[in-house]
């Protein structure tokens, strides 16, 4: 029997679990990306190249993207919210480690204990995601939820340019831990992994596509890894990260380099990106699911052909205007769309795989995230340019709808647990 009473309380109790959902993944982010603003101030102190810094990054990224499936599908056996506090604690102890570095070799293996206390984040929280709000909310709570990326990347990005250019850059990678350890004491408290008393979430508990409950390891497994939808999206969302993250690590670099702009106003200016999907990230969501009425892929297709045009523009602008306003584009078009992958991946699989077909997915596209970050150094250092690099984003974006396209099915939960999914 259906209580408006209960419904009402349990609204109002997923809310209050998205706020801090949403806090939580503000403070990876704090820790995360305050690498970026601050690079230049690391090259000029410790006397390191573009590539380098390229391969301190790229270390962040290819442990993030090792962890990322492992941490998705412990989710789905172990429960999220461990997952995540566990993350957050690792990735605040890499920070203070990374403060005291000096050499590349520490650097990197700093960066590197980062990216696997952060792969404890974004594929347990769509796992509870999964658990406390209903399929037709999914895109819209997730669009809200990630705006928690734009939000505190901007406030990373402002904070870590005026603290390293104030006080050295070193303390800004003390002080993150700080942020992280009062909002890990936040979520640990009052942060469940499923609504109600009975722990159960509010999608029951369905079986696999053949009727069974998944009942080994490798049953899940098999089931991820052979899903044909998903390793598409696996590959769409590969070069959108490689766009993504190229932008975000690197443009206060180039704003820097190429338009002369002082550290800290280039860090600023590079926020236009990360700011823009305050707008950009639950619009995603609301087109999604109320304009398209739960179709991903219209959406999707549309971002990355607008994303290849402004990319390839880029590459030939040369006043400062242009060039933030492309920034601000691809931004838009990126963030409109980068949450469309994971209502999909819940749209496609039973919810026994939500954690993992999440982490899946992390795991492959973050692969180009490390990718970028050491590919783009490289780039630089040859051609003593960044043009080559906006001309690879461009090509990656018409690879990345050429995949999307690709999709068959779409909306197609219904269509999983009867069978493969339609043409």
């Amino acid at each position: 029997m259906n209580d408006p009473a209960n419904h009402s309380r349990r609204d109002r109790s997923g809310f209050r679990i998205l706020l801090l959902m949403w806090l939580m993944y503000g403070g990876y982010y704090v820790n995360r990306l305050n690498l970026a603003p601050v690079i230049p101030l690391i090259m000029a102190d410790l006397k390191l190249s573009h590539a380098q810094v390229g391969l301190v990054s790229a270390s962040f990224f290819a442990f993030y993207a090792a962890f990322q499936f492992p941490a998705g599908f412990l989710s789905d056996l172990w429960g999220p919210k461990k997952l995540i506090t566990f993350g957050g604690a690792i990735a605040a102890a890499a920070n203070l480690l990374f403060a005291g570095g000096s050499g590349i070799l520490g650097l990197i293996g700093c960066q590197g204990l980062n990216g696997f206390g952060q792969a404890g984040g974004f594929g347990p929280s769509v796992k509870l995601v999964n658990s406390w709000f209903p399929e037709t909310q999914r895109a819209r709570v997730l669009g809200l939820y990630v705006t928690s990326v734009s939000v505190f990347t901007l406030i990373t990005y402002a904070a870590a340019g005026y603290v390293g250019r104030a006080f050295g850059w070193r303390v800004v990678f003390w002080s993150a831990p700080i942020v992280m350890g009062v909002l890990l004491l936040l979520f640990w408290f009052f942060v469940s992994d499923h609504p109600g008393a009975d722990g159960r979430p509010i999608r029951s508990i369905s079986s696999g596509a053949d009727g069974r409950h998944f009942s080994r390891k490798r049953d899940r497994i098999r089931t991820l890894v052979r899903h044909r939808d998903v390793l598409l999206s696996c590959g769409g969302f590969f070069c959108l990260s490689y766009i993504a993250y190229c932008i975000l690590v690197w443009s206060t670099s180039y704003l820097h380099e190429t338009h002369d702009l002082a550290v800290d106003r280039a860090a600023l200016m590079a926020g236009v990106y990360p700011a823009i999907g305050i707008f950009a990230r639950p619009l995603g969501g609301y087109l999604s699911d109320v304009t398209f009425g739960g179709r991903r892929r219209p959406l999707m297709l549309l971002g990355f052909a607008c994303i290849a045009l402004a990319a390839l523009s880029l590459s030939g602008v040369s006043r400062i205007e242009h060039a933030i306003l492309l920034i601000g584009v691809i931004g838009f078009f990126e963030q409109l769309i980068a949450t469309q992958f994971f209502a999909l991946e819940l749209d496609l699989l039973p919810p026994e795989l939500a954690g993992g077909g999440a982490g899946l997915i992390e795991a492959v596209g973050h692969m180009g995230s490390m990718t970028a970050m050491f590919l783009t150094g490289l780039m630089v250092d040859l051609s003593g340019s960044y043009r080559p690099v906006f001309w690879v984003l461009s090509t990656l974006a018409a690879v990345g709808f050429i995949l999307v396209g690709s999709i068959r099915g779409d909306k197609a939960l219904t269509d999983h647990h009867r069978g493969p999914s339609r043409p």
